[in-house]
């Protein structure tokens, strides 16, 4: 009875774990071709993304918060008027030059264009379409600190130098997971815009 009990709760552990590690692939993401990969480093190509983001201020984890909030609001269509819109991945937090200062997004799914997105009754909600560009992103898993990705930021950074390219824009931070995935399954990436 007890050996069943252990195989049961296995086969449960197991499935939670394929969930959380499969959940993000369901969901709708921004296409990109590989240009060039090395190690955890990749250039890729991006086609437009039409983004609805929201600018906040605080520490790296409370502005990701701050952020998160309003746009789940909005998506889920309860300060608007509207369909809901379908959850993407990932989750980007764009740096600034000013400390404390962030923009969260969420990426809209690829049927919208601006002028047929549902208004936002939250003034602080606003899109922008990024055009199609080039960049370099360094991939890793665990729980995506403000010291993990600063680390991550700077190597990224040095390999773009390395490598010849020029960097135009802030570091951006890609979350691909919900918080309660466990770290070793989590997908996060840093992103630095670079010339073409």
């Amino acid at each position: 009875m007890i050996k069943m009990s252990l195989i049961f709760v296995a086969v449960g552990l197991l499935f939670l774990l394929a969930a959380w590690f499969m959940v993000p692939m369901f969901l709708e993401q921004p296409k990109y071709k590989t240009l060039k990969k090395d190690g955890q480093f990749e250039i890729r190509s991006y086609d437009d993304i039409l983004m609805s983001s929201v600018r906040v201020t605080g520490s790296q984890y409370q502005a990701l918060r701050k952020g998160f909030r309003p746009l789940v609001k909005y998506i889920s269509g309860k300060e608007r008027d509207g369909e809901k819109i379908s959850m993407t991945a990932p989750v980007i937090q764009s740096t600034s030059d000013k400390k404390e200062s962030f923009t969260v997004s969420f990426s809209m799914p690829s049927k919208y264009q601006v002028d047929n997105l549902p208004k936002s009754k939250n003034s602080e909600i606003f899109f922008e379409k990024l055009g199609s560009y080039r960049a370099a992103v360094v991939r890793f898993s665990g729980r995506a600190n403000e010291k993990l990705l600063d680390l991550k930021s700077n190597e990224l950074r040095q390999w773009i130098e390395a490598n010849g390219y020029s960097s135009v824009s802030t570091a951006k931070y890609l979350f691909y997971n919900d918080p309660s995935t466990p770290g070793f399954l989590r997908r996060n990436e840093v992103m630095i815009i670079i010339d073409k």
